[in-house]
């Protein structure tokens, strides 16, 4: 049932007045949304701290662009809409003077606004994939922005051509997910025969996948944890930690590897933003797969098989003892000081635990951390 004045601003084609203003005044919010789709690809995060003001800015724009577009026509000659407004039969001067300095300028100035969000998040080295979708989308929407401008002097084929962005930012997350779900799972079946890198490689998998700048595979106990794996590679290699130091540290998610009920590890993941409740799923996902493979296929297998050859019996005192520091976690320079050693003297020793031990050198595994299991294991 239509009132008298609806019926009144009727549209000779028949078209509803409620129905063309639910067709224009939308017009900026949908822009708006578009613009946060962008500045919060593809992990629902802002690139950094320094854009919420520019966040709180367009928020606020859009805002203020939605309302005069719904109390009066102000948007009608742009969007090509000559039906009546159903709430006022005209602008005021002041709010037309309005319109035409803060909310057409907007328009122009969002979108250019995904540009530089966009090289933000490019300089970061992540997410290349995902975002190649979305700027492919991007550049249409320019395109078609800056042709409408020239030829007809309206924003409408830009504003129209903007609709396809949080689509593609839609499709490119679901894209990059699955990429990511499938390659960090399926990581295991393209490692090579050698069990001495799949912490190694298990840690370039996590990295990989959740976008980070780097990820640690840690083995041993809650209390006491040592490097197995690390990507990139770590010289020197991280001192021993726990689980409990892990989680309070800098890194943005850590995931205990669990066996039976007990920790017998971790995977840290490092990089500057948190995990998301989706990348939380998959690095327990990962975890799981470490308690197979650190445990079983690769550490306990090579520690177990020394163990049962003996090779602690080949040890000279002096080498059991720096063997025993090494299970510490010492580094070379802290076994000088304890031993009151030069580094000369220390180092050919630590070499030959090494060699008398069948753990030879290898930039994907950790010496320090399979003398030292296999020194704990043998009881001494």
């Amino acid at each position: 049932m239509f009132t008298a004045r609806q019926l009144a601003h009727a549209d000779p084609a028949g078209t509803d007045p409620w129905v063309a203003w639910l067709g224009v005044w939308p017009v900026p919010l949908a822009l708006g949304l578009t613009t946060l789709a962008v500045l919060w690809f593809p992990d629902g995060r802002l690139p950094s701290r320094g854009w919420r003001p520019v966040l709180v800015a367009a928020a606020v724009l859009t805002a203020v662009s939605c309302l005069l577009s719904a109390l009066w026509p102000v948007g009608y000659a742009a969007a090509g809409v000559s039906v009546p407004h159903p709430l006022a039969d005209g602008s005021p001067e002041a709010v037309t003077t309005l319109w035409r300095v803060v909310a057409t300028p907007s328009f122009v100035a969002l979108q250019l606004l995904w540009v530089p969000a966009l090289v933000t998040r490019w300089r970061t080295g992540r997410s290349g994939r995902e975002l190649g979708w979305l700027l492919s989308a991007v550049a249409v929407a320019a395109v078609a922005l800056a042709v409408g401008l020239l030829v007809a002097g309206s924003p409408r084929a830009g504003l129209l051509a903007a609709c396809s962005v949080p689509l593609a930012a839609g499709l490119a997350v679901v894209h990059g997910r699955q990429t990511a779900v499938r390659s960090a799972l399926s990581w295991l079946s393209r490692s090579g025969p050698d069990a001495g890198r799949l912490p190694a490689d298990l840690a370039e998998a996590v990295a990989r996948a959740l976008a980070a700048d780097g990820a640690r595979v840690w083995i041993g106990s809650e209390g006491v944890l040592r490097v197995a794996g690390a990507w990139p590679e770590a010289d020197p290699t991280p001192d021993a930690s726990s689980l409990p130091a892990l989680a309070a540290g800098p890194g943005a998610g850590v995931h205990p590897v669990l066996r039976d009920g007990r920790v017998t590890g971790a995977l840290e993941v490092v990089r500057a933003a948190p995990l998301s409740r989706s990348e939380g799923r998959l690095l327990a996902e990962l975890a799981s797969q470490a308690a197979l493979v650190v445990e079983h296929v690769s550490l306990a297998a090579l520690i177990d098989g020394q163990r049962r050859a003996g090779h602690l019996d080949s040890l000279t005192p002096r080498e059991r003892q720096v063997l025993e520091l090494i299970a510490r976690g010492m580094s070379n320079a802290a076994i000088c000081a304890e031993l009151h050693l030069s580094i000369k003297t220390v180092e050919p020793l630590v070499g030959a635990v090494f060699t008398k031990l069948g753990l030879h050198a290898d930039s994907a595994s950790n010496r320090r951390v399979l003398a030292a299991l296999e020194y704990l294991r043998a009881g001494s």
